[in-house]
Protein backbone atom coordinates (compact mmCIF):
# COMPACT_ATOMS: atom_id res chain seq x y z
CA UNK A 1 0.00 0.00 0.00
CA UNK A 2 2.80 2.40 0.90
CA UNK A 3 4.41 1.86 -2.52
CA UNK A 4 1.25 2.98 -4.32
CA UNK A 5 0.84 5.96 -1.98
CA UNK A 6 4.46 6.99 -2.50
CA UNK A 7 4.16 6.83 -6.29
CA UNK A 8 0.85 8.69 -6.23
CA UNK A 9 2.31 11.44 -4.06
CA UNK A 10 5.40 11.63 -6.27
CA UNK A 11 3.25 12.14 -9.38
CA UNK A 12 1.24 14.85 -7.63
CA UNK A 13 4.39 16.63 -6.36
CA UNK A 14 5.94 16.59 -9.85
CA UNK A 15 2.77 18.15 -11.28
CA UNK A 16 2.77 20.87 -8.61
CA UNK A 17 6.45 21.61 -9.26
CA UNK A 18 5.78 21.92 -12.97
CA UNK A 19 2.97 24.34 -12.25
CA UNK A 20 5.28 26.43 -10.05
CA UNK A 21 8.24 26.38 -12.44
CA UNK A 22 6.41 27.01 -15.68
CA UNK A 23 3.24 28.72 -14.52
CA UNK A 24 -0.28 27.27 -14.85
CA UNK A 25 -0.82 28.93 -18.21
CA UNK A 26 2.29 27.28 -19.70
CA UNK A 27 1.57 23.65 -18.74
CA UNK A 28 0.53 21.96 -21.97
CA UNK A 29 -2.46 19.58 -22.08
CA UNK A 30 -0.22 16.53 -22.83
CA UNK A 31 1.87 17.15 -19.69
CA UNK A 32 -1.21 17.73 -17.54
CA UNK A 33 -2.84 14.57 -18.93
CA UNK A 34 0.32 12.57 -18.24
CA UNK A 35 0.45 13.73 -14.62
CA UNK A 36 -3.27 13.07 -14.11
CA UNK A 37 -2.91 9.54 -15.52
CA UNK A 38 0.05 8.76 -13.26
CA UNK A 39 -1.66 10.21 -10.18
CA UNK A 40 -4.92 8.39 -10.94
CA UNK A 41 -3.37 4.98 -11.63
CA UNK A 42 -1.20 5.09 -8.50
CA UNK A 43 -4.20 6.21 -6.44
CA UNK A 44 -6.21 3.21 -7.67
CA UNK A 45 -3.29 0.97 -6.72
CA UNK A 46 -3.26 2.48 -3.23
CA UNK A 47 -7.01 1.96 -2.74
CA UNK A 48 -6.83 -1.68 -3.86
CA UNK A 49 -3.95 -2.35 -1.49
CA UNK A 50 -5.84 -0.63 1.34
CA UNK A 51 -8.81 -2.94 0.89
CA UNK A 52 -6.55 -6.01 1.04
CA UNK A 53 -4.82 -4.74 4.18
CA UNK A 54 -8.18 -4.67 6.00
CA UNK A 55 -8.44 -8.47 5.73
CA UNK A 56 -7.41 -10.88 8.50
CA UNK A 57 -5.40 -14.09 8.47
CA UNK A 58 -5.70 -17.05 10.86
CA UNK A 59 -3.38 -20.04 11.16
CA UNK A 60 -3.13 -23.21 13.21
CA UNK A 61 -1.55 -26.63 12.83
CA UNK A 62 -4.17 -27.64 10.23
CA UNK A 63 -3.87 -24.81 7.72
CA UNK A 64 -4.32 -21.12 6.95
CA UNK A 65 -7.46 -19.00 6.56
CA UNK A 66 -7.81 -15.74 4.62
CA UNK A 67 -10.70 -13.74 6.12
CA UNK A 68 -11.73 -10.69 4.04
CA UNK A 69 -13.96 -7.97 5.46
CA UNK A 70 -16.62 -8.93 2.94
CA UNK A 71 -17.15 -12.11 0.96
CA UNK A 72 -16.24 -15.73 1.58
CA UNK A 73 -13.11 -16.88 3.38
CA UNK A 74 -10.41 -19.06 1.81
CA UNK A 75 -8.87 -22.04 3.60
CA UNK A 76 -5.84 -24.06 2.48
CA UNK A 77 -4.56 -27.00 4.55
CA UNK A 78 -0.77 -27.09 4.89
CA UNK A 79 -0.57 -30.43 3.09
CA UNK A 80 -2.28 -28.90 0.02
CA UNK A 81 0.10 -25.96 -0.42
CA UNK A 82 1.99 -26.41 -3.67
CA UNK A 83 3.81 -23.11 -4.05
CA UNK A 84 4.95 -20.21 -1.87
CA UNK A 85 6.13 -17.08 -3.71
CA UNK A 86 7.43 -13.78 -2.36
CA UNK A 87 6.39 -10.78 -4.49
CA UNK A 88 8.39 -7.93 -3.01
CA UNK A 89 7.31 -5.32 -5.53
CA UNK A 90 3.65 -6.04 -4.80
CA UNK A 91 4.49 -6.37 -1.08
CA UNK A 92 2.93 -9.77 -0.49
CA UNK A 93 3.57 -13.48 0.04
CA UNK A 94 1.43 -15.66 -2.21
CA UNK A 95 0.33 -19.19 -1.27
CA UNK A 96 -1.14 -21.40 -4.01
CA UNK A 97 -2.55 -24.89 -3.48
CA UNK A 98 -1.40 -27.89 -5.52
CA UNK A 99 -4.43 -27.67 -7.84
CA UNK A 100 -3.91 -23.90 -8.38
CA UNK A 101 -7.59 -23.33 -7.56
CA UNK A 102 -7.07 -21.52 -4.24
CA UNK A 103 -4.79 -18.56 -3.60
CA UNK A 104 -4.05 -16.66 -0.41
CA UNK A 105 -2.16 -13.35 -0.48
CA UNK A 106 -0.40 -12.28 2.71
CA UNK A 107 0.35 -8.56 2.64
CA UNK A 108 3.67 -7.55 4.18
CA UNK A 109 1.84 -4.85 6.15
CA UNK A 110 0.05 -7.45 8.27
CA UNK A 111 0.85 -7.14 11.96
CA UNK A 112 3.63 -9.49 13.10
CA UNK A 113 4.24 -10.48 9.47
CA UNK A 114 7.75 -11.83 10.22
CA UNK A 115 6.30 -14.36 12.71
CA UNK A 116 3.51 -15.24 10.27
CA UNK A 117 5.99 -15.86 7.44
CA UNK A 118 8.14 -18.04 9.71
CA UNK A 119 5.06 -20.03 10.74
CA UNK A 120 3.96 -20.48 7.12
CA UNK A 121 7.39 -21.61 5.91
CA UNK A 122 7.77 -24.03 8.82
CA UNK A 123 4.41 -25.68 8.03
CA UNK A 124 4.53 -25.62 4.23
CA UNK A 125 5.42 -28.97 2.61
CA UNK A 126 9.16 -29.55 2.35
CA UNK A 127 8.97 -29.96 -1.45
CA UNK A 128 8.05 -26.27 -1.74
CA UNK A 129 11.38 -25.21 -0.17
CA UNK A 130 14.04 -27.65 -1.36
CA UNK A 131 17.63 -26.37 -1.45
CA UNK A 132 18.87 -25.24 -4.85
CA UNK A 133 21.14 -27.79 -6.56
CA UNK A 134 24.48 -26.82 -8.11
CA UNK A 135 23.99 -25.08 -11.45
CA UNK A 136 20.61 -23.57 -10.55
CA UNK A 137 19.98 -20.09 -11.93
CA UNK A 138 17.50 -17.68 -10.38
CA UNK A 139 16.25 -14.86 -12.63
CA UNK A 140 15.16 -11.53 -11.20
CA UNK A 141 11.74 -10.36 -12.33
CA UNK A 142 11.64 -7.28 -14.56
CA UNK A 143 8.98 -5.48 -12.51
CA UNK A 144 11.45 -3.23 -10.68
CA UNK A 145 13.32 -2.45 -13.89
CA UNK A 146 10.06 -1.76 -15.73
CA UNK A 147 8.99 0.72 -13.03
CA UNK A 148 12.37 2.49 -13.11
CA UNK A 149 12.49 2.62 -16.91
CA UNK A 150 8.88 3.85 -17.07
CA UNK A 151 9.66 6.61 -14.57
CA UNK A 152 12.79 7.65 -16.47
CA UNK A 153 10.92 7.64 -19.79
CA UNK A 154 8.10 9.71 -18.28
CA UNK A 155 10.52 12.32 -16.95
CA UNK A 156 12.38 12.51 -20.28
CA UNK A 157 9.12 12.84 -22.23
CA UNK A 158 7.92 15.61 -19.91
CA UNK A 159 11.31 17.30 -20.22
CA UNK A 160 11.07 17.23 -24.01
CA UNK A 161 7.56 18.69 -24.02
CA UNK A 162 8.60 21.50 -21.67
CA UNK A 163 11.68 22.28 -23.76
CA UNK A 164 9.44 22.51 -26.83
CA UNK A 165 7.54 25.25 -25.00
CA UNK A 166 10.74 27.22 -24.55
CA UNK A 167 11.32 26.36 -20.88
CA UNK A 168 14.89 24.86 -20.76
CA UNK A 169 15.33 25.40 -17.01
CA UNK A 170 12.55 23.09 -15.76
CA UNK A 171 13.41 20.55 -18.47
CA UNK A 172 16.86 19.98 -16.93
CA UNK A 173 15.16 19.52 -13.57
CA UNK A 174 13.21 16.59 -15.00
CA UNK A 175 16.30 15.17 -16.70
CA UNK A 176 17.93 15.02 -13.27
CA UNK A 177 14.94 13.05 -11.97
CA UNK A 178 15.30 10.65 -14.91
CA UNK A 179 18.97 10.09 -14.08
CA UNK A 180 18.12 9.39 -10.43
CA UNK A 181 15.57 6.81 -11.60
CA UNK A 182 18.25 4.97 -13.58
CA UNK A 183 20.85 4.79 -10.77
CA UNK A 184 19.12 1.90 -8.91
CA UNK A 185 18.85 0.05 -12.22
CA UNK A 186 22.53 -0.96 -12.26
CA UNK A 187 22.23 -2.16 -8.65
CA UNK A 188 19.27 -4.45 -9.33
CA UNK A 189 20.48 -8.02 -10.14
CA UNK A 190 19.52 -9.74 -13.37
CA UNK A 191 20.16 -13.29 -12.16
CA UNK A 192 21.93 -15.39 -9.55
CA UNK A 193 23.64 -18.68 -10.34
CA UNK A 194 24.65 -21.27 -7.72
CA UNK A 195 27.87 -22.81 -9.03
CA UNK A 196 30.29 -25.39 -7.66
CA UNK A 197 32.68 -22.88 -6.09
CA UNK A 198 30.34 -20.08 -5.19
CA UNK A 199 27.50 -17.75 -6.14
CA UNK A 200 27.64 -15.55 -9.27
CA UNK A 201 25.41 -12.46 -9.26
CA UNK A 202 24.93 -10.69 -12.60
CA UNK A 203 23.92 -7.02 -12.72
CA UNK A 204 23.30 -4.79 -15.77
CA UNK A 205 26.81 -4.25 -17.15
CA UNK A 206 28.75 -6.08 -14.43
CA UNK A 207 28.85 -9.18 -12.21
CA UNK A 208 30.40 -10.38 -8.98
CA UNK A 209 31.37 -13.82 -7.69
CA UNK A 210 31.13 -14.79 -4.02
CA UNK A 211 33.16 -17.95 -3.26
CA UNK A 212 31.60 -20.23 -0.65
CA UNK A 213 34.82 -20.27 1.39
CA UNK A 214 34.55 -16.47 1.80
CA UNK A 215 31.02 -16.63 3.24
CA UNK A 216 30.75 -16.24 7.00
CA UNK A 217 26.98 -16.37 7.40
CA UNK A 218 23.73 -16.32 5.38
CA UNK A 219 20.53 -15.03 6.97
CA UNK A 220 16.98 -14.05 6.04
CA UNK A 221 15.92 -10.64 7.31
CA UNK A 222 13.26 -7.98 6.74
CA UNK A 223 14.32 -4.68 5.20
CA UNK A 224 11.94 -1.77 5.85
CA UNK A 225 11.80 1.50 3.93
CA UNK A 226 8.97 4.08 4.11
CA UNK A 227 6.40 1.48 5.16
CA UNK A 228 7.45 -1.13 2.58
CA UNK A 229 9.00 -4.44 3.63
CA UNK A 230 11.35 -6.67 1.67
CA UNK A 231 12.49 -10.14 2.65
CA UNK A 232 16.23 -9.99 1.98
CA UNK A 233 18.89 -12.70 1.98
CA UNK A 234 22.03 -11.22 3.53
CA UNK A 235 25.38 -12.84 2.69
CA UNK A 236 27.98 -11.95 5.29
CA UNK A 237 31.52 -12.18 3.93
CA UNK A 238 34.73 -12.49 5.92
CA UNK A 239 36.04 -9.50 4.01
CA UNK A 240 34.05 -6.75 2.34
CA UNK A 241 30.55 -5.43 2.78
CA UNK A 242 27.53 -7.75 3.15
CA UNK A 243 25.58 -8.51 0.00
CA UNK A 244 21.79 -8.12 0.20
CA UNK A 245 19.55 -9.94 -2.25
Amino acid sequence: MMLGCSLSCAAFVIFVLLMQLTGPAHVSPPIALLCYLLFGSFSVLSLRSFRRCRASVAVNTEGIWYLPRTGEFTFIPWRDIGKVTALDVQQRLVLIDSTESRTIRLEYQLQHFAKLREFVLSHAPTQTRLPAPIGTTFHRTWINKAILLTAATTFIAASYLIRQQGQPGPSWFLVAFAALSLVPLVQDPLRLCVEQEGVVITYPGWKQTIPFDSVENISLTDESLRGNVWAAVVIQRRQGRPVKL
